[in-house]
Parts: structure tokens; sequence; C-alpha cells
């Protein structure tokens, strides 16, 4: 069982399955929702997934997908697709346990930040997931 939630603890999730992946994305969209130069997410499946405390507020940031927050505190938990989600990218920093979701990839990577590095040897694509990106 994972296990997260806001920074004030109005919300609360729970993950019944291991994690899919997890990875960082560099694109402007979750620059902007996280604040930060970097979003770091881990992926569950949706049917695993469920609030155990709470309900989130939900923000369509993109004609594809949606963010879900914390009304009270406004702390980032997920994101998923509009349609057809099998998985929800829940923000690892929500986690009650971050270190437990290592990145095994970085998503986006065209358009990350000159002035911002990670010091890994992870790989790196230009577009989506891996299983998303063609060829």
């Amino acid at each position: 069982m994972t296990e997260g939630g806001c920074l004030c603890g109005a919300v609360r999730y729970k993950s019944a399955a291991a994690a899919v992946e997890s990875g960082y994305c560099h694109c402007s969209l979750c620059r902007r929702s996280t604040g930060a130069p970097v979003s770091t997410w881990v992926s569950f499946p949706v049917a695993a997934f469920s609030y155990s405390k709470g309900q989130p507020a939900i923000y369509a940031s993109s004609s594809w997908g949606h963010r879900e927050f914390c009304a009270t505190c406004g702390t980032q938990i997920c994101y998923r697709d509009s349609e057809g989600a099998t998985t929800v990218d829940v923000n690892v920093g929500s986690l009650d346990d971050p270190a437990a979701c290592s990145p095994q990839y970085h998503i986006h990577s065209i358009d990350r930040i000159a002035w911002f590095e990670t010091a890994d040897a992870l790989p790196r694509y230009d577009g989506g997931k891996p299983q998303d990106t063609p060829g």
C-alpha cells in the first residue's frame, strides 16, 4: 500500500497496487502547476488509486488532462488524462515516503530550463513517456 496526501491533511490517497513507472517531467504545464523547475511523478493504475480522506478539486489544465489538488492548501496531488486514463500520475512530493519511488527517466527534456540539470544518467526523451513516443 502506497499512501500520501496534501500539506494540510485535508486530502489523503492510497494505491493498493505497486507503481507502474516514475520519472521527471520538464514540460511547461508541469512546471507551472507545481511551481518547480521540474515535476517528479509516479504512476499507479487507476483501478488501484483512491482517495481515503476528502476529495480533490479538479482543474482542466489542457484539453487532454486535468490536475487534482487540495482546495484548502493548494497541494497538487496528481495528473490524469481526461478520457480513458489507465494510470494516475501522482506528484512524488505528496507521498508519505517519496524516497520509495525513484525516477526511471526524464520526459519532455526538450523543454528543460537551461539552468536546471539533474546529476543522473537516466534516459531522456524529448516527448512524452517512452511508450507514448513513436519509434
